[in-house]
């Protein structure tokens, strides 16, 4: 220890001496608008020409005069931000002495997403942009005042839905999508998360269709990555929000955002807190049975979740990020299943009684090293989570039978992941990634169970516990170049994965193995038509393995009438995704057109079969398609018609063929093929009333589409809200009023394996009202140099 402070001592001394020994220059200037009227205050932050480290940030006085006192000789960018003008880019040349700059004019623009003395501000309209291999939602205003949680902001973007009823996320219409939190996924389930975070803590939204090889290659559907907000803004920053929104019941969010940087050091945290009970009514006909199953659902959720870390600047080219996500809530409630013969009207009540808590606990090291090059670099990403669930229920049955008994259910989860990436731009060549990466999952699934179900004359315990592990090694090689107009990525993933998995049921035992090497190519081409317009051209090849919950033989949930259970038996199932897009700029409007075609094998679908051991029950669990060919398009208009007005209109239209092979009354194979397609259309409306008052348009159609059972039919919805900015621009108080009509429900209806109807209602009218207040401050008179701008600090998926 004591020949480590020595060393450090020793090191900071040659420093101070190699410091003392450069020739520093002040740099001078003022700033002002077109009307010669100090601007006070704004921000500027300094960089190499060149270089994109940022090396000292300073701010403006009240009468607009700012002085950077120590450069050395050489070229700089001062690039000078304020809130309600066009940012301004100003090359310094600093040789031998004072510079005193011309007086620097900022000009007046509409609001863009910016850190405003430290406070975040959001533009008031979502920002949409292509990249080679993803598409980027810059979060506005306009999606923020969408709702309270991240699960309503995604359901208003486009190609991506979120049932109402479920939770259940899916892309291009298909469920097989991964969602990541600042790059990296969470223990707790995506319906989960979504509920959890707050809408006005998440700062982009990244939509990666066709992933390359440097991404896991999991999710046929690709990645939704959610970055949250981080402050970075030297000072003390503090972002306060609360909300409250009425449907049935009445619900609250509320969230404290803040950091503290003072150069070396960027303290970060975040805490939220959400109270959101629900009710969920609908019920299903069986036609063949005469059997109506009603379902009433009340459930009190409750939740807390806290983020806090810090970023350490070690010098120009190092950083160093550590932070935690720490997860916690409680669900309690009654569902109600009563069943009604539709013949007799005899109703036969049924009731549970449940009481729930999750916890859950992220924790993340991220260390960076920069080389001297721009784009050489080499990060160390690791990654651990955990989390338990408990369900406790209490069922009071008088279908079919009377049963008074309890389940208890019992989720424990461990994720652990490690990764090093090294990115390196060959000099007037393409640019290299490659990483290796371990991943382990780890399960620990348990239902406890009083209730004892008699088979065929033997009394069978339904308690199941299943124990899995799922181990993964990647390794993988990106290469791009650009060639004039045309530029090409290319890129093949290795992983090997090995199952291990026992599971005790109905007094039996089983196990699960599998180990197999995969490899999965990617290639990416662009073409620039013209100096905005671009045409791509992506390929990947993808996997799905199932999920833990997909194979787990413990039930999911169950009612009197039907069961919902997993499929140890399942298969892995593989995905060839070809995609095809089309981007044009036109001034400040957005073009952007997709069409994608996807052949999957083995295809992994959720199945209703008829319970054998009696007849009026159903079993949900999960099959293999034997095929499936789908095609979809997609196209959006990022539009601004005027100064106070700006608009969103996207449409995709997706196309399934799914082949399965089947049993018939007679145990006799055949071959079902089905044809099931979607239409999905979006329009979202700003219009600029005033500096400080805007009104929000926005409306939903969600075309009928079919599945293996049957056919949900077609809904649709429209919302208005109103948004007014005040204190400077610090502060804001938005309100909106969704599902105007009450036309968001679904309706059901069943073919197979029996004949009926259903209709499903949940709180999709609701009221919202919120309030935001940014403020923060100086920690010292001048910003501390040096501070390196960590890529992955902030989110962004990196592997």
């Amino acid at each position: 220890m004591r020949l480590n402070k020595i060393t450090l001592a020793i090191l900071l001394s040659v420093s101070s001496m190699y410091s003392f020994a450069q020739e520093h220059y002040p740099v001078k200037g003022k700033i002002e608008n077109v009307k010669n009227e100090a601007v006070g205050m704004a921000a500027i932050q300094i960089y190499k020409v060149g270089a994109t480290e940022l090396l000292d940030e300073v701010f403006a006085n009240e009468d607009g005069s700012f002085e950077i006192p120590d450069l050395e000789d050489g070229s700089y960018r001062l690039v000078i931000t304020e809130f309600g003008y066009k940012q301004s880019v100003t090359i310094a040349e600093v040789k031998g002495g004072e510079l005193i700059l011309d007086k620097i004019v900022l000009e007046t623009a509409p609001t863009e997403t910016i850190e405003l003395k430290g406070a975040f501000v959001r533009a008031d309209v979502s920002q949409y942009r292509n990249e080679i291999d993803k598409r980027v939602v810059e979060v506005g205003n306009d999606l923020v005042s969408a709702g309270a949680t991240a699960a309503q902001v995604l359901n208003n973007i486009p190609s991506v839905n979120v049932d109402q009823q479920t939770g259940q996320l899916s892309l291009r219409g298909n469920e097989n999508v991964k969602i990541f939190i600042d790059g990296k996924p969470s223990s707790l389930s995506a319906a989960q998360v979504l509920k959890q975070i707050p809408s006005n803590q998440i700062k982009s939204i990244e939509i990666i269709t066709n992933p390359s090889a440097k991404y896991e290659a999991d999710g046929k559907s690709g990645i939704i990555n959610i970055i949250m907000i981080k402050g970075k803004k030297k000072g003390y920053n503090v972002a306060l929000n609360t909300g409250y929104e009425q449907g049935k019941r009445s619900r609250f969010n509320n969230s404290l955002t803040a950091n503290i940087n003072t150069g070396s050091f960027n303290f970060f945290g975040n805490y939220s807190y959400n109270k959101r009970p629900n009710e969920f009514h609908g019920y299903l006909d069986n036609f063949d049975t005469k059997r109506r199953q009603a379902i009433d659902i009340l459930n009190k959720d409750e939740n807390q979740a806290a983020k806090f870390g810090f970023d350490w600047f070690i010098n120009d080219k190092t950083a160093l990020t550590v932070y935690t996500n720490q997860w916690f809530g409680k669900g309690a409630g009654e569902i109600g299943s009563d069943i009604r013969e539709t013949d007799t009207n005899i109703l036969h009540p049924n009731a549970a009684i449940f009481d729930g808590d999750w916890k859950s606990q992220d924790y993340s090291l991220n260390f960076k090293r920069d080389f001297d090059k721009p784009d050489h670099n080499i990060i160390l990403d690791a990654f651990f989570s955990q989390s338990k669930n408990t369900d406790l229920r209490n069922m009071i049955n008088t279908y079919p039978t009377d049963q008074v008994f309890y389940e208890d259910r019992d989720d424990k989860t461990d994720n652990i992941r490690i990764n090093l990436d090294y990115t390196n731009q060959i000099k007037d060549g393409g640019k290299i990634e490659a990483g290796l990466q371990f991943r382990r999952q780890k399960n620990d699934n348990t239902l406890l169970t009083d209730r004892r179900v008699n088979i065929e004359g033997t009394i069978i315990d339904p308690s199941t516990n299943f124990d899995f592990t799922r181990d993964f090694f990647s390794a993988y090689v990106n290469y791009g170049q650009k060639f004039g107009k045309f530029g090409m990525q290319l890129g093949l993933r290795a992983e090997q994965f090995k199952d291990k998995g026992d599971y005790f049921y109905n007094n039996g035992v089983g196990s699960i193995k599998n180990d197999k090497l995969d490899f999965f190519p990617s290639a990416f081409l662009t073409y620039d038509v013209t100096e905005k317009g671009q045409v791509l051209l992506n390929y990947s090849r993808r996997i799905d393995r199932p999920g833990i919950d997909q194979l787990s033989p413990v039930a999911e949930w169950s009612t009197p009438m039907i069961t919902s259970i997993g499929n140890p038996n399942l298969r892995p199932e593989y995905t060839d995704n070809f995609e095809v897009g089309f981007l044009q700029r036109l001034g400040k409007n957005t073009i952007t057109a997709n069409a994608f075609y996807r052949i999957v094998k083995d295809n992994i679908f959720r199945n209703v079969q008829v319970d054998e051991k009696d007849r009026e029950k159903f079993i949900q669990n999960y099959e293999n398609y034997d095929k499936v060919n789908a095609y979809g398009f997609e196209l959006s208009f990022n539009l601004v018609p005027t100064k106070w007005w700006s608009s969103n209109i996207s449409g995709d239209y997706t196309f399934n063929t799914m082949v399965v092979k089947r049993l018939d009354a007679n145990d006799n194979p055949y071959t079902q093929e089905i044809d099931a397609n979607r239409l999905t259309a979006r329009m979202s409306n700003t219009f600029k009333v005033s500096k400080a008052i805007s009104l929000q348009h926005f409306f939903m159609y969600q075309g009928k589409f079919r599945f293996i059972q049957g056919e949900m039919q077609d809904m649709w919805r429209m919302d208005l809200g109103a948004r007014y900015t005040f204190m400077d621009g610090k502060a804001s108080l938005s309100a909106r009023v969704s599902d105007i009509f009450r036309t968001f429900y679904g309706r059901l209806e069943m073919t197979d394996p029996a004949r009926g109807y259903g209709n499903f209602r949940w709180e999709a009218q609701t009221l919202n009202i919120g309030f935001t207040y940014n403020f923060g401050g100086k920690v010292r008179s001048r910003a501390e140099a040096q501070q390196n701008k960590a890529e992955n600090s902030g989110g962004g998926v990196g592997f």
